[in-house]
């Protein structure tokens, strides 16, 4: 790799970060530093939090890699090397570990920070449903920019128009796309022939749309309304209904919370002469354990297909043996190379769509 590229990361999802710097062959540096320097990220007991950078960085292009999840502060090993870990932390916690990290680190003289957030927090914020109601997305996104970063690299948010969010003179946005991946994985592991794509919701046909085209199968959009903003939702009519009936329905999302969605999608789907169903969320926020027990029961349900860009505890996988995760570290570890080299992700992401048609026609 470059000379001029480092590797940071908070606590979000550190197991990530390290694949991604596996892949790049170059140092991460963590939370705790790990060299005899003190801790780079130090959580005190009044919750407030603290980031020195132990390193110098002047000149030099950092991205930081911080997804948003609850999760836990690293404050250092033992001598056998087993981390130690402190603090509880929430997603607001994990969003000012960024903040000080970004600010830091320009402070201390980075000629570039690139933030590498892999699942965006109040990304479904993005518009006004009363009058009063703060979008939180934006503001998220102006809290990142005012703190100093010149790029952000997302995948898959909920909404296309976030490019509308970032003046793209202040600071770049990128975003890569998960169904090339997912598309590959369908096509190594499954008799497609017996499948079709089932869009959650019309909203989301705009995405399951083009998996449909890269895996040459029919697609069906549920036709739901919700209710009020407590999640529930009513499945009034399964549009194209006729050409996915007998099949099994892969659905994809771009992230699935509490479940409750997937469960009456599916259920409904089923209703409506779909054989079974296999969602397939981007991100695995997972909220509720009672929906955890509810997706892993649901006999409508066949498989869970997910990417790795949130952590998932060990208690949630043993309670949702149907899952698969996805990694996706490599995919995050070119596009950092690309953009580090003022690269072009329209060729990458052109690459990985040619590569599917290439492995459908041997597959044939």
């Amino acid at each position: 790799m470059s000379k001029g590229l480092m590797l940071f990361a908070g606590n979000s999802h550190l197991e990530f970060a390290r694949e991604v710097a596996r892949h790049l062959d170059t140092r991460l540096h963590e939370p705790d530093l790990a060299i005899g320097r003190g801790q780079q990220i130090k959580w005190f007991s009044n919750q407030n939090c603290m980031v020195d950078i132990k390193v110098n960085v002047r000149g030099r292009h950092c991205f930081v890699i911080q997804t948003q999840a609850p999760g836990r502060a690293l404050i250092g090993k033992d001598d056998n090397g087993v981390e130690k870990f402190g603090e509880d932390l929430r997603v607001s916690d994990m969003i000012m570990e960024l903040l000080l990290l970004v600010d830091g680190l320009k402070s201390a003289g980075a000629a570039k920070v690139t933030v590498v957030m892999p699942y965006m927090p109040y990304i479904r914020s993005d518009k006004k449903d009363h009058s009063r109601v703060c979008i939180g997305a934006r503001l998220l996104l102006d809290l990142i920019r005012e703190a100093g970063t010149d790029g952000i690299l997302l995948m898959d948010p909920h909404f296309e128009q976030i490019h509308g969010f970032c003046r793209q003179r202040d600071m770049t946005l990128d975003v890569l796309e998960a169904k090339a991946i997912f598309a590959r994985y369908f096509l190594e592991n499954l008799d497609l022939e017996n499948y079709a794509v089932i869009a959650p919701d019309v909203s989301e046909s705009k995405h399951s749309g083009p998996i449909a085209t890269l895996l040459g199968l029919p697609i069906a959009i549920i036709d739901k309304r919700r209710v009020d903003d407590n999640e529930k939702t009513k499945q009034v009519h399964l549009i194209g209904k006729e050409d996915v009936r007998g099949r099994d329905g892969i659905m994809m999302d771009d992230e699935v919370a509490s479940g409750g969605t997937v469960n009456s999608g599916a259920e409904y789907s089923v209703q409506e002469g779909v054989k079974s169903v296999l969602p397939a969320p981007t991100h695995p926020v997972f909220s509720s354990m009672e929906g955890l027990h509810k997706l892993q029961d649901d006999p409508n349900i066949s498989q869970i297909v997910c990417a790795d860009t949130i952590p998932i505890s060990a208690e949630k996988r043993r309670i949702l043996t149907k899952l698969h995760v996805l990694p996706v570290s490599k995919y995050f570890a070119d596009a950092i190379a690309i953009l580090h080299d003022d690269g072009d992700l329209e060729e990458y992401r052109d690459g990985l769509h040619a590569g599917l048609k290439e492995l459908r026609s041997k597959l044939k």
